[in-house]
């Protein structure tokens, strides 16, 4: 299948594909919901509701109402610009815009956008794998196990919602055996090739910036391998292009924050990096032997979480699960092997060579931190990386499988051997990769979210469309400390659960509105509420979980000021009090 393009393949193939894509989503809502409630997928309570979670879904009601830029009614009423935060992720907030339009919030278009992520993964993957002429049944098994890489449901825990779409990681080891074989990656004589260049490169830079980061280093180091193997300096020409092709797309992407950047003073206060971090994100071998932390098997499980507590730079997002572990030992004796003058598969060469580079450049002390130290510390998440090395294993062990001369012979005498052998190796892998259920998680976050949503409504009946209301305690916006018992993101949920209101939390730190926001919390419970209501607010928001007190003696001012609060959550933990008009 060398001469079709991944579209062809999709064509011929698209029944397995289907298939694979509805069992995914089954399977998914499976490791989700848990047996026997996992069906049908409920979509209007959020999956996960903590942690950056809450920044993902207060990002994807922006783009909803507008887009992720500017937002009136989040850091009222000096605005709230997200422009100082850089980000190439384009493609999540279109379809977040999509899908909550479709939808009506941002909510369902979260919890949607996380569920389509495994279809599309399994599609990308599957096709690849046949270009790669795998047999069917195994290509559908590793796909499916791609589908379901520990790094799948951790990055989901962590609240990463934007990296579950890797669909993108198999296209990369795509085009980078095209360039490792001297084959040209698209047809610009004819205008469906320029156009097919413009889709590939759009998708592959529109998806988050690490991945067309990493992705530029599989096209590159593919480049040099392929030229290297035609003694021709096409390949990594071919390479370095479609590179600065991938940069130019995510250039593009960035192109409001970059004209904001050059027309705005500097915020020194927002995405600075260092290039020590490079380090302590980096990804270590280890990580990707571990057994993902919440294993099945109670013993596996603590014995993860027993490196984690004990060893320096440890991250629970990297697991590779046993069938890539396995997959990286072929890789790493087809590596030997060639040294040793034994001749191996291309397809297995390639994923081998790339695999070591990854984990080379990736690791402490490799050459990311070079790149850190000498060109920029903005990349600093090098364990996302895993994911390419993921699928780089699994691809050496199934074209194994394929050409595997004793496996062939069995097939012969017996046809049914792939089909018995792929199911065996996928329910294995299924299990060790996945937990039992994430019910309870996902069962707290319905309950928290009820709660929140209730009381957010009924602030929201009881006061005039377009109301204003001042959140306390202050949080710096984004990527500040938590306070207390109170997650940095929490406040963003009553932008997300109304439609009308407009709230304080939300401007972006260091500039006007947080200068000023963090300078009046200093200030009397008198003051603060002359300020405000100057400001045009018509209530104060208090979350107990901020203060050490419960925030006892800073209601106990207000009540002086207000009166007992008009409006007390059902766990107590928040109240609001209205403030009176002027006039009144």
């Amino acid at each position: 299948m060398y001469n079709q393009s991944l579209w062809l393949i999709t064509r011929s193939e698209w029944k397995y594909a289907l298939a694979g894509g509805i069992a995914s989503i089954i399977l998914a809502s499976l490791v989700l919901f848990g047996w026997p409630n996992f069906l049908p997928i409920s979509i209007h309570k959020p999956y996960l509701y903590s942690g950056d979670g809450l920044a993902i879904e207060w990002l994807a009601q922006r783009a909803i109402e507008g887009w992720i830029f500017d937002n009136p009614r989040s850091g009222f009423p000096f605005g709230s610009n997200f422009l100082d935060y850089p980000g190439s992720d384009t493609g999540n907030f279109l379809i977040y815009k999509i899908l909550g339009i479709a939808t009506g919030g941002a909510i369902p278009a979260v919890n949607l956008h996380f569920i389509l992520s495994f279809p599309t993964a399994f599609l990308a993957s599957f096709i690849v794998l046949r270009y790669f002429q795998i047999r069917k049944t195994y290509a559908f098994c590793f796909a499916m196990l791609f589908t379901f890489a520990p790094f799948h449901f951790a990055r989901f825990l962590y609240g990463h919602l934007l990296y579950t779409w890797y669909f993108c990681v198999p296209i990369f080891y795509y085009y980078g055996y095209k360039l490792s074989n001297g084959i040209a990656l698209f047809d610009f004589r004819k205008p469906t090739g320029i156009a097919s260049f413009i889709v590939v490169v759009a998708l592959l830079s529109s998806f988050g910036v690490y991945y067309a980061f990493f992705g530029a280093i599989i096209i590159m180091i593919s480049g040099i391998y392929g030229g290297i193997r035609e003694t021709s300096s096409k390949p990594p020409l071919r390479g370095l292009l479609f590179s600065l092709a991938i940069f130019i797309g995510v250039a593009a992407n960035l192109t409001p924050n970059i004209i904001h950047r050059l027309t705005h003073t500097p915020n020194p206060e927002v995405a600075q990096r260092l290039a020590v971090e490079s380090e302590i994100y980096s990804l270590k071998t280890i990580h990707l032997l571990l057994p993902q932390p919440d294993h099945r098997i109670a013993g596996l499980s603590e014995f993860t979480r027993s490196y984690q507590r004990t060893f320096p730079l440890s991250n629970t997002t990297s697991s590779i699960g046993v069938i890539g572990i396995l997959g990286l030992l072929v890789a790493m004796f087809a590596i030997i092997g060639a040294l040793a003058g034994r001749v191996i598969d291309a397809r297995i060469g390639l994923a081998a060579v790339l695999v070591l580079a990854v984990i080379l450049t990736a690791s402490p002390g490799g050459f990311s931190v070079l790149f850190a130290m000498f060109v920029t510390p903005a990349i600093r998440g090098w364990d996302r990386i895993a994911i390419f090395v993921n699928f780089g294993c699994l691809l050496a062990l199934a074209v194994t499988l394929h050409g595997n001369s004793y496996l062939n012979k069995l097939y012969d005498r017996a046809k049914y051997t792939p089909l018995i052998l792929s199911i065996t190796i996928l329910i294995i892998g299924i299990l060790d990769q996945t937990p039992t259920s994430y019910r309870s998680i996902v069962n707290e976050s319905f309950a928290s979210y009820k709660v929140d949503s209730t009381f957010i409504k009924q602030i929201e009946k009881a006061l005039p469309p377009g109301s204003a209301i001042y959140q306390l305690p202050y949080f710096g916006f984004p990527e500040s400390a938590s306070k207390n018992k109170l997650s940095v993101y929490s406040l963003g949920a009553a932008f997300f659960s109304s439609k009308t209101l407009h709230w304080s939390f939300g401007g972006m730190m260091g500039r006007e509105g947080d200068l000023f926001y963090r300078a009046l919390e200093k200030k009397t419970a008198s003051e603060q509420l002359e300020e405000v209501r100057r400001l045009g607010f018509s209530a104060i928001y208090i979350d107990r979980r901020g203060y050490n007190d419960g925030a006892e003696s800073l209601i106990a001012d207000f009540t002086k000021l207000l009166g007992a609060p008009e409006m007390i959550r059902s766990d107590a933990n928040v109240v609001l009090f209205r403030i009176p008009s002027l006039q009144q």
